[in-house]
């Protein structure tokens, strides 16, 4: 991943984390009891330019995966993100932009 990458999902509250195998990939905790999110490309790695197609993951505090949902690219999912003010509502956004496209 670019710094520049980096820094602009830092700016949407993002932070470069380490997965399984020592994978490093975006992640973000989206409430208090933490369950959290992780960013990656179609291979589940660090996306590695702003043109490539995104994954959001959505997890419980247990680690256990709930559902994940797919955006053309950086520029899509930032657009969908900022509209939204609160953890709550952007989880809102990504399911119904989930559903609406189809991209799971």
């Amino acid at each position: 991943m670019s710094d520049n990458l980096l820094k602009f999902y830092q700016s949407l509250g993002f932070e470069e984390i380490e997965f399984e195998d020592g994978q490093m990939v975006l992640g973000i905790e989206l409430t208090p009891e933490g369950a959290y999110a992780l960013l990656t490309d179609a291979e589940g790695l660090m996306p590695k330019n702003p043109n490539q197609e995104v994954i959001f993951a959505y997890y419980t505090p247990e680690d256990s995966y709930l559902w994940s949902a797919s955006f053309k690219n950086s520029t899509v999912f930032e657009k969908l993100w900022s509209e939204a003010a609160t953890p709550e509502t952007k989880l809102a956004a990504i399911i119904n932009h989930r559903e609406a496209n189809q991209r799971f």
